[in-house]
């Protein structure tokens, strides 16, 4: 599911922590928006859960719409992705690396 090297040579070639492998992607608009998406949302008082939860959020907006999360079973879905990804030491660890790159300080650690 993680292929380090693939990883390692992304991370070479860019400063970026390659949230391609969250969105599954490499359309470069979709990623600068999730980029910006989550800059804008995350910021360090956030808890892991809540700043997974976000990042699922963005992930699934830049993907399909903002239309995505208006469905009744969104929430569901939502929980479901974040608890998959909380579970998951390696996931995990790759979320948390894109998180704390794009989290912005807030009043308590600025």
């Amino acid at each position: 599911m993680f292929d380090k090297d693939f990883y390692t040579d992304a991370k070479k070639t860019s400063d970026r922590i390659a949230p391609h492998f969250l969105l599954g992607s490499t359309d470069e608009k979709k990623i600068e928006a999730f980029e910006q998406m989550l800059s804008e949302i995350i910021s360090f008082s956030d808890t892991i859960p809540e700043a997974i939860n976000k990042m699922v959020k963005s992930a699934l907006v830049c993907e399909f719409g903002k239309e995505i999360l208006s469905g009744k079973k969104s929430e569901m879905m939502i929980k479901s992705i974040s608890d998959t990804i909380m579970a998951d030491a390696e996931l995990r660890k790759q979320a948390l690396l894109v998180i704390d790159k794009f989290a912005k300080p807030d009043e308590l650690n600025a």
